[in-house]
């Protein structure tokens, strides 16, 4: 059960934005452009997300002056890993029509994808940061990178 959890969460947690994005029904009242006001949020404030994240896990991790080359590295890649979701902001997708499913489906694909190119560039950088930190400091890393800071994969 354990392992059906672990990979449902973890999908959760990379679909949710995109989830997100969709234009809600009649049902849920007059918030059809909720979508595109919270991708116009996530993209004015990108890069600063992106800074205080890096600032986040180096706090956590606490590189040391030996680690300082490593960290400088992952910190640049992890900004490059950005370039797909920003490459998203500069060319959003318009958004779906009330009751046209297939084209809020391709909204939330290229979403999506995005996301994944930006994750398939940062785990390298994430694969040869952690060869360069001690035991304590591959968990701490590890936490600081999981949604909800460690709380749901343990």
């Amino acid at each position: 059960m354990k392992k059906f959890i672990v990979p449902a969460l973890a999908a959760l947690a990379l679909f949710a934005p995109a989830l997100a994005m969709a234009q809600p029904g009649p049902e849920r009242g007059d918030r059809g452009d909720r979508g595109q006001r919270m991708f116009e949020r996530m993209c004015a404030d990108a890069d600063a997300r992106i800074a205080s994240r890096l600032a986040y896990v180096e706090a956590k991790v606490k590189p040391t002056a030996a680690q300082r080359g490593a960290w400088d590295a992952f910190a640049r890649d992890s900004r490059e890993a950005a370039r797909p979701m920003r490459a998203l902001c500069d060319n959003p997708p318009a958004a779906a029509a009330e009751g046209d499913a297939a084209a809020g489906l391709a909204r939330r694909e290229r979403f999506v994808t995005a996301m994944g190119q930006s994750l398939a560039l940062l785990r390298p950088a994430v694969e040869r940061f952690q060869t360069a930190l001690d035991a304590a400091q591959k968990t701490a890393l590890a936490e600081a990178l999981t949604p909800g800071h460690g709380r749901h994969f343990r």
